[in-house]
């Protein structure tokens, strides 16, 4: 890439003639100020000084305008009328509000109506009607003026290819209008399958739509300017923009660009754009233009950032911002490059743009510039520049009626913007008439011109990662698909991996490989599952062999200190980061998982090393179970089962991993990382086994202490038939469903619901497979058609296919699958109906069913795949019951605008993992513990990735001393059972984790073996926490139901009778320590609930979540 420009330190003189510029500007925008502006700008003078008046009219330009039911609607504006103060709104507009909240009790409708009305009208100059006639009319009059349109069209979120299209053609058809001559376009608008790490194939893509842009542009005479948003889009806008206007077609044309300087990257393509136009121009006399602008999303990068563990990509200050943009003012406006590159000063600061036309003035290329404003923000302004002899563009959105409601977010960022005390548009309100911030914004411009010598232009995205040092825990961050390095990694890891023609994979007993005669073939889901590798299966010898090793090595392995495991543990997750691309490589071909869904599983797999290392601290005299068998699923093939063995590992056990049969290739990776960080072969051995009677024989062999299983109840259910007194602790099936209200945000709830429903084809225990949606959205044509398009327009293909969007499914369909897959139940009807893609039935296009009735087959049953069944609910209340009315309680999400909405979801919903406005799936160790509640779990209540499951997986000495159990139980309950904890530290998700009671009593089952110490310590359990008990010595006397069985009799527990009734049986001893006890009678729950909108902390509700009152 060309050098960054050099500053020009001669330039820094100007400032001083750009200051009294500035004052000129200022006195002559007061002069020109007609009375409407004046009432507007004071009206937005005193709103900026009142928090809380900001925080309402969000509310009232976002929330209100995008809930379609009109009771919610108007509770919501209730609460937002109540922020309504003098001091923000004025008087009569407050007084007002607070009047017409009252009013909503009685006339919602024509209140409502009455806000919609307001506010298109306060934004009528912001947000122009695209309708021929209007939009016509107010060219015109600008013209007359001297100012110039660009033309943005705005609509519906794009979320499937028909949107786009749609969007494409309404540009289309505003550039082909006479009095339209110049446009700016968003690449993400007009082609829905941008997809980061896939390069080459969105550049293919959006340069199809591009040429018909110019095609278009060349016959009516319309300029198209190119639009920036997300910082993903940078290189591929930049890359699509060279490519096409280097084609003959095309060569000669005048094309622009947008730069935003909050992105330290835009300096390298800036010089790069120079670079490139220079020689195209030199060859066909072609042009571009780039219009440098501050950038207007940065609340949503930092957003992003944070969930992801990235660096922001933004400069970190308002002030290294402005830096920036002085400096690619002074890069831009040179004679060298000024007939090959036009430049756009887009910005409102009059500092800035003073200095711009002194530089150009200076540099005798003031023909080279633009000055561009946005529409509406600074009407006098733009006429005062215009007088001076400078013509102005103004950058207009325009949108239809309809669809106003969604162009809103549009007013939502550029409020958010514009209220930082830092933003020089808060300031020009009043700065003409107060010296002081007149003074200020005087400072801020001299330090930016000062600063932009030495601000940098490297990229704080891209920064070098250092490995985790240390022992502490602390989340691994995701792989950043924009970074070029990750990308070639991946791609080369990903050809390596799929040039295997037959691998081999032996068993691992006693360090020993061992490849059997008994071969089982590995298969690739997303090649009509070919065969690429052939795995050993163990026999009944084997077992004995392998349990009788791992016996041995027990005591070794137990009798290293803490630290010397945490050690282990550590190296082993540095092993696992440094092989990243190869692991995605690997589960990308065993179980068809994109790059997109096999990243998050490795950090995950990191973390669960690093957080079992740093939770296995504090054993006193407790003793590991002993020997683990860890039997894991094929869905989530390296997190899942690195989760299980680790803890069992940290807790002081030894291991046997039974991988699953469809992904023994990667449960390879996952032995392989562990050894080379020092876990020795004796403590963890690599078994694969049939699912014949040798398997059987490892499930049910008495040697083996303790079974991690994560699969369905069902077999769950089959184990502990096999073997009744198996110690089992299993994470099992879900039936989940996101709850849509009807004050949900159309286009965000339909976004999550189908990355929740289709994300690794629905192969995910945490999916939803149900949508119960409230009867306004139900039947708002908008749901429907955003449902639809978002679905059809997924990428369904190869897992190591860098276009995919929904890989295979990792076998032909089953039972339950297939009946999801091919069969409507009456009233049901096919919105979008799956399709067999493929010749082996792995590849389907996902299907989505509409019409399914509350207590249906498909509300109650559960499938592993690619469908969605959609529930129509008359209302809230009825929503949330039928969401609780399934036998499994794994994940539960609600999409919705309103507050109280939200706090009585999360205080009713019996699941273990609840979401509030995000998708359901994705849970992060420590972030999100993932766990259910009902027949999602089986055996101890631990969750995985939390604080008590390592304990789970240790013998905890009887109660003898009752005074000590007490005081542990009150010190556990005070700091931690009680409350409700966010340990993440994020600011725009927050992540509780809390207790909650069983919805049924527990049953205590006792005898005369039972000692007085545990039933007291039982009795102060339930009396601290409010833990509902029911004692008794026969299991059979208790009438009513309950929801957990702790066995303290001599007598053999009916464990496999109770667990077909979907209730588990603890049989362990009442423990010694209170903070190990305590747990044991309550239910953990994870709440993770999104806390911004458009990346805007202040924006969007905040519902509030409570720890657990006795």
């Amino acid at each position: 890439m060309p050098s960054i420009f050099e500053t020009d330190a001669a330039l820094d003189k100007l400032a001083g003639t750009a200051i009294t510029r500035t004052r000129e500007l200022m006195k002559e925008s007061d002069k020109l100020r007609d009375r409407r502006e004046k009432a507007n700008r004071k009206r937005v003078a005193r709103l900026f000084k009142d928090p809380q008046a900001i925080e309402a009219t969000i509310t009232l330009t976002d929330e209100v305008m995008r809930i379609s039911s009109v009771k919610s609607s108007s509770r919501i504006f209730r609460r937002a009328a109540k922020k309504a103060s003098i001091t923000g709104f004025g008087a009569i507009n407050g007084v007002g509000l607070h009047a017409i909240g009252i009013l909503s009790h009685i006339l919602p409708t024509p209140v409502v109506a009455a806000v919609h009305q307001r506010v298109r009208a306060l934004s009528k100059d912001l947000i122009l009607a695209s309708e021929a006639d209007k939009l016509s009319k107010h060219l015109g009059k600008r013209t007359e003026k001297g100012i110039s349109l660009n033309i943005n069209v705005l609509g519906e979120a794009v979320l499937g290819d028909h949107e786009a299209e749609l969007r494409f053609q309404s540009i289309l058809e505003m550039m082909r209008r006479p009095e339209v001559n110049y446009i700016s376009v968003k690449l993400s608008s007009i082609v829905a399958q941008l997809i980061i790490i896939d390069v080459e194939g969105s550049i293919t893509r959006v340069s199809e739509k591009m040429r018909i842009l110019y095609r278009e542009a060349q016959q009516h005479g319309v300029f198209v300017n190119l639009d920036m948003e997300e910082y993903r889009d940078l290189p591929m806008t930049v890359a699509a923009f060279m490519h096409v206007l280097d084609e003959a077609e095309f060569e000669s044309m005048k094309a622009g660009i947008v730069l935003q300087a909050y992105l330290p990257e835009s300096h390298k393509f800036f010089a790069q754009l120079v670079e490139w136009s220079k020689a195209r121009y030199a060859r066909s006399g072609g042009t571009i233009k780039v219009r440098l602008v501050k950038g207007a999303n940065l609340a949503m990068e930092r957003a992003e950032a944070e969930l992801h563990g990235w660096s922001s990509a933004p400069y970190r200050s308002k002030s290294d911002v402005d830096a920036s943009y002085v400096r690619l003012v002074d890069a831009a406006l040179r004679p060298e490059h000024s007939k090959a590159v036009r430049i756009g000063i887009a910005s409102h600061n009059l500092f800035h743009m003073t200095w711009a036309l002194e530089v150009a003035k200076s540099r005798g290329v003031v023909d080279q510039i633009d000055i561009e404003m946005l529409e509406g923000m600074a009407n006098a302004e733009a006429l005062a520049v215009t007088r001076a002899g400078q013509p102005v563009l103004l950058y207009a959105p325009v949108t239809r009626k309809d669809d106003f409601a969604a162009a809103v977010a549009y007013l939502v960022r550029r409020l958010d913007e514009n209220t930082s005390d830092e933003n020089y548009l808060k300031a020009a309100f009043e700065i003409s008439k107060n010296p002081a911030k007149f003074k200020e914004q005087e400072e801020r411009f001299l330090k930016s011109i000062a600063e932009r010598h030495t601000i940098t232009t490297e990229s704080l995205r891209h920064v070098e990662h250092g490995l985790i040092t240390g022992h502490e825990f602390e989340n691994e961050r995701n792989a950043d698909p924009t970074e070029p390095e990750f990308i070639n990694a991946v791609t080369k890891a990903i050809k390596k991996v799929r040039a295997i023609k037959d691998q081999e994979i032996p068993l691992v007993i006693n360090g020993k490989e061992i490849f059997t005669r008994e071969q089982e073939e590995g298969t690739d889901p997303s090649d009509n599952g070919k065969v690429w590798y052939h795995y050993s299966v163990g026999s009944a010898k084997d077992v004995d062999t392998a349990i009788a090793t791992a016996k041995s090595a027990q005591e070794k392995w137990n009798g290293l200190s803490i630290e010397e495991r945490s050690n282990i543990f550590f190296k082993a997750a540095e092993v696992m980061a440094k092989a990243t691309t190869d692991t995605i490589a690997v589960m990308s071909r065993d179980a068809g998982k994109t790059v997109a869904e096999a990243d998050p599983e490795v950090a995950e797999a990191i973390d669960f090393a690093r957080f079992y290392a740093t939770t296995a601290q504090n054993f006193g005299e407790s003793t590991p179970l002993g020997t683990i068998l860890v039997v894991p699923p094929w869905n989530f093939p390296y997190a899942i089962p690195m989760g299980g063995v680790c803890a069992a590992l940290a807790a002081g056990n030894t291991v046997i991993l039974k991988p699953a049969p469809e992904t023994v290739a990667t449960a390879w990776e996952i032995v392989s990382h562990l050894w080379a960080g020092g876990v020795p072969q004796d403590v963890l051995q690599f078994l694969p086994m049939r699912d014949d009677e040798n398997g059987k024989y490892l499930v049910t062999n008495p040697g083996i202490d303790g079974l991690i299983l994560t699969g369905s109840f069902d077999t769950a259910s089959l184990f502990t038939s096999w073997r009744p007194e198996i110690n089992l602790m299993a994470e099992t099936s879900g039936k989940n469903a996101v709850l849509i209200s009807a004050c949900a945000d159309i286009d965000a709830a339909v976004k999550d619901l189908v990355q929740s429903a289709f994300g690794h084809a629905g192969q995910k225990c945490s999916a939803a497979s149900i949508a119960i949606v409230d009867t306004h959205i139900y039947n708002d044509p908008a749901f429907v058609r955003q449902l639809k398009d978002a679905v059809e327009s997924l990428s369904v293909g190869a897992g190591w296919d860098f276009s995919t969007t929904v890989g295979p499914i990792i076998r032909p369909s089953e039972s339950a699958l297939t009946r999801a897959l091919t069969q409507l139940d009456a009233g049901e009807e096919w919105l979008v109906e799956p399709k067999q893609l493929d010749s082996a039935g792995l590849m389907w296009r996902p299907g989505v069913k509409l019409g399914v009735k509350a207590g249906s087959w498909s509300h109650r049953n559960e499938w592993f795949g690619p469908v969605l069944a959609v529930i129509e609910a008359p209302d809230f209340d009825t929503a949330i019951n039928w969401q609780n009315e399934t036998d499994f309680g794994l994940t539960a999400g609600i999409q919705s605008l309103d507050e109280k909405e939200c706090e009585e979801w999360i205080n009713r919903i019996e699941a273990g993992n609840l979401y509030v406005n995000r998708g359901i799936t994705g849970a992060i160790v420590n972030r999100q513990p993932f766990g259910g509640w009902k027949r999602s779990a089986v055996g101890p209540n631990a969750k995985a990735g939390g604080l008590n499951y390592v304990n789970t997986l240790r013998n905890w000495p009887r109660v003898t001393n009752l005074e000590a159990a007490m005081y542990g139980v009150n010190t556990w309950w005070a700091k931690v059972g009680s409350q409700a904890v966010d340990r993440s530290g994020l600011v725009v998700e927050k992540n509780f984790q809390r207790y909650r009671h069983y919805v049924a009593p527990i049953v205590v089952v006792v005898d005369e073996s039972t000692t007085q110490a545990e039933k007291s310590l039982i009795h102060h359990i339930a009396e601290t926490t409010g833990a509902k008990v029911i004692f008794t010595t026969d299991l059979s006397d208790v009438k009513e139901k309950y929801s957990r069985v702790r066995w303290l009799a001599s007598s053999k527990p009916p464990i496999l009778e109770e667990l077909q009734k979907g209730i588990s049986v603890d049989h362990r001893p009442i423990a010694q320590r209170g903070d190990i006890e305590t747990p044991r009678w309550l239910i953990e729950q994870s709440v993770a609930i999104t806390y911004h909108r458009y990346g805007n902390p202040n924006g969007g509700p905040k519902p509030h979540c409570s720890g657990l009152t006795a």
